[in-house]
């Protein structure tokens, strides 16, 4: 019995080619953006933005109207880009979008709102799927390195994720709106108060997508602040095999509680490490073997076979 909740199969071709895997990133992504085309496409064909406001208030229906599309800018300049930061962006806002297309359709009859908010669903399917987030963070990588995200604790997703999603959306939106409606004392409230909460949210998803296994010419790196106190390299001399970990493994669990299968590395000798054992501590431990939860093991154990690293 393999140690998590999900079993992933080694592919039968683990020789498949660098430029496939950038072939898939490119698809995954140009999917995302494509999405988020049609989706302002359907906005402008249909008046979505002005059916779903008021028609009685010009000053906050131009400043309500250019914050929207400023948005949407911002958002697809991040679906464009590379890097953690834009898939912050993206997981946020995206999301976001389908809310208020949702609202824009249940005010108007016309089909490019149902058309508008479909795409826009796709789009969220599409920018939280684990190839999609990997593409964007292996993107940003230097020289001969691979990106894997690792898949974040199982209570974060339940409790943190969606919270700070909704909390970087309102704490930006809430005060220029109600200043927008003349709402000054709310306004400027909402606005002090709303703003740091805002980017305190967006920067804690942003960390969550900083947490990868790296690798290497010279073996792998652990990069996960939940997990190690600093990034942990280790040398391919020094990695005896990787492979799936088993419910009875003696390693030491580096998952942060994360759902889903786990990967076990033993190592030829063990290695001094800073083991999180809370939100600001840690403790040196000697590691003969530890367990990792990227988001595609399967993919994790092909590029492992593929840089000549023995497969337990």
């Amino acid at each position: 019995m393999l140690h998590g909740d999900t079993i992933a199969a080694v592919p039968g071709d683990a020789r498949s080619s660098a430029s496939k895997r950038n072939r898939t990133a490119l698809t995954v992504r140009a999917g995302a953006v494509a999405a988020w085309l049609v989706v302002g496409a359907m906005a402008l064909l249909g008046d979505l933005v002005h059916a779903a406001l008021r028609p009685d208030d010009g000053a906050a229906r131009t400043t309500v109207i250019v914050a929207l599309w400023l948005a949407y800018a911002l958002v697809l300049a991040a679906l464009l880009l590379p890097g953690p930061r834009a898939l912050t962006v993206a997981r946020i806002g995206v999301p976001a979008g389908a809310l208020e297309l949702a609202l824009a359709a249940a005010a108007s009859s016309d089909p490019a709102a149902v058309v508008g908010n479909l795409f826009c669903v796709a789009g969220t399917l599409i920018v939280f799927h684990p190839a999609y987030a990997e593409a964007q963070v292996d993107a940003a990588g230097y020289g001969d390195e691979r990106r894997f995200l690792l898949r974040p604790p199982g209570p974060v997703i339940v409790a943190l994720v969606v919270p700070m999603g909704a909390l970087a959306v309102a704490g930006v939106a809430a005060g220029p709106l109600l200043l927008a409606d003349r709402g000054w004392p709310a306004g400027i409230a909402s606005a002090a108060v709303g703003l740091p909460a805002a980017a305190f949210a967006a920067h804690t998803l942003y960390r969550l997508a900083r947490r990868w296994l790296v690798f290497v010419p010279n073996g792998l790196v652990l990069h996960d602040h939940l997990a190690v106190a600093e990034p942990l390299p280790l040398s391919r001399r020094g990695l005896d095999s990787i492979g799936p970990a088993r419910a009875d493994t003696d390693a030491t669990d580096l998952t942060a509680h994360a759902f889903g299968m786990a990967l076990e590395l033993r190592l030829s000798e063990p290695v001094k490490a800073g083991v999180m054992t809370g939100r600001n501590r840690s403790e040196e431990r000697s590691l003969a073997a530890l367990l990792i939860s990227p988001s595609r093991p399967a993919a994790v154990l092909a590029t492992a076979e593929r840089r000549g690293l023995r497969i337990g």
